[in-house]
């Protein structure tokens, strides 16, 4: 009583009756109406309208954003997510309300499933209290990409969500699973399933690199990857200028060089290009992996979008006509396949039957997979019936984005279900 008599002070009955009947736009207004006031959004229990978006007890409103489009919460729900993501970052439009993109989307596919979701802005000035969320959530689905975002510290936003997780909340998907699949050596912690070359190898010191390439570029073309880089950048396609593969190399071997990023050509010899190459080694999370060159990329790279353990569509990326490179900026042509294309039905067999060992791949057995998740690969030789076979490039499992391709939300949330209930049934 002594709440909602504060509250009527400022806002009449009428509006409050009002805003009893609304649901986004309403809930959007009093947030706004809060920040001008005394009064927190907490006090707000006296209003429907924003309970029926935030749910009871509503959250401190710093750490939320800007709510007109989020759907109301359900009245019975099956359980709480919240979607965590950070305030600014190059994957923030002004179509997006201060969000990502595909953020409201996905929670209002959420809430649709029946569960209470509601997205919230992590900062390190907001710690404590997005912490104590957190704790009573079910589960959290983290669409936040990995970079420099003012007034986020990356080592803690990272040991918080870990610190969720071993608590039996799963966060989808965890720093753990994002650092171990989609850094470039995941491909030398799979290069013992179908989808993996046995060949691949990882330098963390300049000097295994050192002692390793010669004899690798040896027997053929390579293709070297730096951790760090995207879009291509610091990819490397090497060949022997010579063309004299199983001939000894020495450090005056003049290497072919191609960088993915934007096809530009290079020559350097050994010694000058593994000297180039020590700058993607230092440094934190420096490494480089060293990887089979396969010719048929030419025909272009296929992606795997998956949700959860699930493969949902084919994008076949042709790299324009002379080059090697699939990035848009490259001038590559997308073309999108269900994951019953004919033309790719090894390829999903093959996925399918890797798929119970990939997480245990990178020892982490126990993890779920990402909620959303990419798999690149290039096509290699035909195999002895004459099929074509398939291997994973790259990994992306950091915060990919479905802007595009928002018909997938169903998909999405209930996957978010399947990974909330089965982190449930561990905890009884």
């Amino acid at each position: 009583g002594r709440i909602a008599s504060r509250l009527a002070s400022s806002v009449s009955r009428r509006a409050a009756l009002a805003a009893g009947a609304a649901t986004g736009a309403a809930a959007f207004a009093y947030v706004a109406e809060a920040k001008a006031t005394s009064f927190d959004v907490n006090q707000a229990i006296a209003y429907p309208s924003i309970l029926d978006v935030v749910g009871y007890p509503a959250p401190p409103k710093d750490v939320l954003g800007d709510l007109s489009m989020l759907d109301a919460q359900p009245q019975n729900p099956k359980g709480t997510v919240h979607l965590l993501e950070v305030r600014g970052g190059l994957d923030k439009y002004a179509h997006g309300l201060g969000h990502r993109s595909d953020s409201i989307p996905i929670c209002n596919a959420v809430i649709a499933e029946g569960y209470k979701c509601l997205p919230i802005f992590y900062s390190d000035a907001v710690y404590d209290k997005i912490e104590a969320i957190l704790k009573e959530s079910d589960g959290v689905i983290v669409r936040i990409n990995p970079g420099v975002v003012d007034g986020v510290t990356n080592s803690k936003l990272d040991g918080l969500l870990k610190q969720i997780n071993k608590a039996g909340i799963p966060c989808m998907a965890q720093p753990d699973v994002q650092l171990r699949m989609g850094a470039k050596d995941s491909l030398v912690s799979i290069r013992n399933l179908a989808c993996g070359m046995p060949d691949t190898y990882a330098y963390y010191e300049i000097s295994d690199m050192y002692k390793t390439f010669p004899e690798t570029i040896k027997e053929g073309p390579r293709v070297m990857k730096q951790n760090r880089g995207s879009q291509g950048e610091g990819i490397w396609i090497c060949k022997r200028a010579d063309g004299q593969y199983g001939a000894p190399v020495t450090d005056n071997t003049v290497l072919d060089l191609m960088e993915a990023v934007d096809n530009h050509k290079e020559q350097k010899t050994v010694k000058e290009f593994m000297k180039f190459c020590e700058q993607y080694i230092v440094g934190e999370n420096g490494q480089i992996v060293d990887q089979r060159f396969l010719p048929r990329i030419v025909e272009g790279e296929v992606r795997c979008l998956n949700i959860f353990d699930e493969t949902v569509e084919l994008i076949h990326k042709k790299p324009a006509e002379g080059g090697l490179s699939a990035t848009l900026g490259s001038g590559a042509t997308y073309t999108t396949y269900t994951p019953d294309a004919p033309e790719f039905k090894n390829l999903i067999e093959a996925f399918y039957a890797d798929k119970p060992n990939i997480m245990a791949s990178f020892d982490l057995p126990d993890e779920p997979f990402p909620l959303i998740w990419t798999a690149d690969f290039i096509t290699g030789p035909k195999d002895a019936n004459g099929d074509d076979t398939f291997f994973v490039g790259e990994f992306n499992c950091s915060c990919v984005g479905i802007t595009k391709q928002l018909y997938l939300t169903p998909r999405v949330a209930k996957a978010v279900g399947r990974v909330v209930e089965g982190a449930r049934a561990k905890r009884i």
